[in-house]
């Protein structure tokens, strides 16, 4: 905000005083949380209280136009690649062959040393070429060698990106259980192999395609975990986010399929991405991550561990979600630790309010309560959460995996301990049942 006031208040962007004073107005506004009104716009624009509409539409364009161009050019400033190409392309069109060469050979290097590697810069190290390429033309100095540059750009250009489309149609199939969208086949020779895995991010994408085209293939994922802990650090962090989430994700479908051993694979990507901040965008860890790597290292049993995680990172957390999802996590750390009523405790003074999060800490609430041998107060939270279920827009999805566990768990709490018929036939059912939450615990407790 104090730089697009900056901004209006400089000639490069604007000579005008109406627009200045319409920006103080809603600025004045959004600080007060009032509601902006047109006369009142106009009177303290023009000082008049006849309000014409009209006029002051014009004012609001123009404004909109100014705070538009500043968005624009504040983003190409962040973009230091495309500002780099963009000045190269300047200089070189206006004909300064000296300030264009110092300013390709000093963005090439740029580059190839420092740039972050994302797809993006594919396309900018394309184009930076093609500038070159043009003053060579220009200048009568075409050479092979810049065609054939340009060409190896081309491919580098497309293999990336025909990589990053396949893992995103695989990794939607594979969410969504879906098979309408095609796999754009990726067939390469080995000396084309070999050039593409010299490169890191290329190698990092063309595993991450090889797990999801092929699960079950375990030196597959073996190859892109050594990449995602030893890779280069130039990657751009979003393409490193987008890597580790597809491994943490490969883990967990093992685990679902009972491979147990992925438990200290995920949990030791998440440590690697956690050291080097892979989670956090801008400045904040997802609430989502937090939850899972507790929930894996309380799998783990590493409690001294997770009970430092929780407190180091809730700082990380969005302040709107914090409390809720520190309250959660802790109350499961407290319930692996028998600590059964700190974890009532805990979950009764805070209000979770993302939906799934809070439909969680009632289903750890009813174990508890089943724990410390408290029927009254489980069966009052089993009736409650049927009735918020019903309250809930939910998917069938979730509604039948917190439906099934309510059911299971009601029929856990009436079972007479000694009937061993009615113990079989609920284990049976239990173990029958696919979609159900807290499946492990429940087996047990029967």
């Amino acid at each position: 905000m104090k730089d697009m006031d900056k901004a209006l208040h400089s000639p490069f962007f604007n000579y005008r005083e109406e627009e200045i004073r319409l920006y103080d107005y809603l600025c004045h506004g959004r600080k007060k949380s009032t509601e902006p009104t047109a006369a009142e716009a106009y009177l303290h624009v023009f000082g008049k209280k006849k309000t014409d509409l009209a006029k002051l539409r014009h004012v609001m364009t123009y404004l909109t136009r100014i705070l538009t161009r500043y968005i624009t050019i504040h983003e190409m400033e962040q973009a230091e690649e495309e500002r780099r190409l963009l000045l190269a392309r300047a200089l070189r069109r206006r004909g300064l062959e000296k300030q264009f060469l110092a300013s390709y050979s000093d963005t090439q290097q740029y580059y190839d040393t420092a740039a972050p590697l994302s797809p993006g810069l594919y396309y900018h190290q394309l184009q930076l070429h093609t500038e070159h390429y043009i003053h060579s033309i220009t200048n009568r100095r075409a050479q092979n060698e810049g065609m054939a540059r340009l060409s190896h750009d081309l491919d580098a250009l497309y293999m990336v990106h025909r990589l990053k489309h396949a893992c995103n149609i695989l990794s939607y199939r594979t969410i969504f259980k879906s098979d309408r969208e095609a796999v754009p086949p990726i067939e390469m020779n080995d000396a084309e192999r070999q050039r593409l895995l010299a490169d890191p991010l290329a190698a990092m994408l063309y595993h991450n395609y090889l797990c999801l085209r092929e699960p079950n293939n375990e030196d597959y994922f073996a190859a892109l975990k050594k990449l995602l802990l030893t890779t280069s650090a130039r990657i751009d962090p979003r393409e490193l986010r987008d890597a580790f989430t597809l491994a943490i994700n490969y883990c967990i479908r093992r685990l679902n399929t009972g491979g147990q051993k992925y438990y200290v694979e995920v949990f030791e990507l998440y440590e690697a991405g956690l050291s080097r901040q892979v989670f956090e965008e801008n400045n904040y860890l997802s609430a989502f991550t937090y939850k899972n790597i507790a929930a894996i290292a309380i799998g783990l049993k590493k409690y001294d561990w997770v009970a430092a995680f929780l407190e180091e990172y809730k700082s990380r957390l969005a302040p709107d979600i914090r409390e809720g999802f520190y309250a959660y996590c802790m109350a499961r750390y407290y319930f692996a630790r028998g600590r059964y009523a700190d974890v009532s405790a805990l979950l009764q003074q805070v209000d979770i309010r993302e939906q799934f999060t809070d439909l969680d800490a009632r289903v750890l609430l009813i174990k508890t309560y089943y724990e410390q041998d408290e029927y009254n107060l489980m069966d009052y939270t089993i009736s409650n959460m049927k009735q918020q279920l019903k309250r809930k827009d939910l998917q069938t999805y979730h509604q039948t995996i917190y439906g099934n566990f309510l059911r299971s768990a009601g029929r856990l709490m009436h079972l007479r301990p000694y009937d061993k018929k009615a113990k079989a036939a609920l284990h049976a059912k239990i173990a029958a049942t696919t979609a159900i939450a807290e499946k492990e615990w429940l087996l047990s407790k029967v």
